[in-house]
């Protein structure tokens, strides 16, 4: 098939969100600036670190604009001293209140956006954890500030034990192409589900699919003595090992076979990644994965790059850049571009 590293890394460097975007990190430090400052005499001692897509590298630029980055929070408290864990997360929510016209409590963070005109730009999630607890671990605090005692709670989390497990799992080149194709993945994932998110694998279920499953795929130049990456095949061969993770599971009410899959977060609390997909969200899942597979298998039959970026587009978006072959520069294919 036509070789379409050159269109791959082109989409990649358009799709990802730098480890150090700019913005992002001014919003960030302006807010725990302003934290410092404000927060109450009553609170406790607090460290800070960067969590989630940012953190481990994988995240890519949002189609809505609305970038954001999630920032951790480990008070040095003891969870069983607080029992409702509202009352650090009101902390902070006291401290950033005003700072833009939406510093809201929600179930496992607090959210400061920024707008224009109504339009959320971008927005910070801090996450508050409990880090002096009896057993040595950290807990994370969950619940909206009106919620019934029974939905207000800690719950074991390992936050930078995740970024560790990510960040490690491969090095060097090897690690970027895992990077990559995590931020493909992404990127297709926006692009074929709904624009407000429902009904789609979160991006941490696909990152530990990748986690779990992602092959390197690379062939060793014995002229250059280098390696040559392929992140279209690593990529179908990831697309495959996903789909061979679904099993059938019948479901006797509705008298009807769905294709269902589950995955294990890699650090406590190890829960699965999949459990709040209803059967229907996780068979749709399904059927766009095999949708995808069609289209990159089809991807393999063009003679003409024009063609096969075509197709592309199809499964990513008018991100994926569409070139011609030289041979056919200057005919009337050439327009694509």
């Amino acid at each position: 098939m036509i070789n379409l590293q050159k269109e791959f890394l082109d989409f990649h460097d358009k799709i990802k969100l730098e480890d150090e975007n700019v913005t992002l990190r001014e919003k960030r430090d302006i807010l725990l600036k302003k934290l410092k400052d404000n927060i109450s005499d009553d609170a406790a001692t607090y460290s800070t670190f960067n969590q989630g897509s940012y953190a481990m590298g994988t995240g890519i630029v949002p189609e809505n604009e609305d970038y954001d980055i999630d920032v951790g929070l480990k008070f040095s408290i003891n969870k069983n001293d607080y029992t409702d864990p509202i009352v650090p997360k009101k902390w902070v929510r006291d401290a950033l209140d005003g700072h833009t016209k939406s510093v809201e409590i929600r179930r496992s963070c607090i959210t400061v956006a920024y707008q224009n005109n109504g339009e959320s730009l971008f927005h910070v999630d801090f996450a508050i954890y409990a880090a002096n607890n009896d057993d040595g671990k950290l807990y994370i605090a969950k619940g909206k500030e009106f919620s019934s005692s029974e939905n207000k709670k800690w719950e074991l989390s390992d936050p930078q034990g995740l970024i560790d497990i990510i960040k490690g799992k491969f090095s060097g080149d090897d690690a970027a192409q895992f990077r990559r194709v995590i931020r493909y993945i992404k990127k297709w994932r926006t692009h074929q589900f709904s624009s407000n998110g429902n009904g789609a694998p979160t991006g941490i279920s696909l990152t530990i699919l990748a986690y779990n499953l992602f092959p390197v795929s690379k062939t060793y130049d014995w002229s250059t003595q280098k390696y040559t990456y392929d992140d279209f095949d690593a990529l179908y061969n990831f697309v495959s090992s996903v789909k061979n993770a679904f099993s059938l599971t019948w479901n006797s009410e509705e008298n009807a076979w769905y294709h269902t899959i589950s995955t294990s977060l890699p650090v406590e609390p190890y829960n699965n990644l999949f459990e709040k997909m209803t059967e229907k969200q996780m068979e749709s899942f399904y059927q766009k994965l095999n949708t995808m597979l069609s289209k990159l298998n089809e991807v393999k039959t063009k003679e003409k790059r024009v063609d096969a970026c075509t197709i592309l587009v199809d499964v990513f978006g008018e991100d994926f850049p569409v070139t011609v072959d030289k041979s056919m520069v200057g005919t009337s294919e050439s327009a694509i571009k």
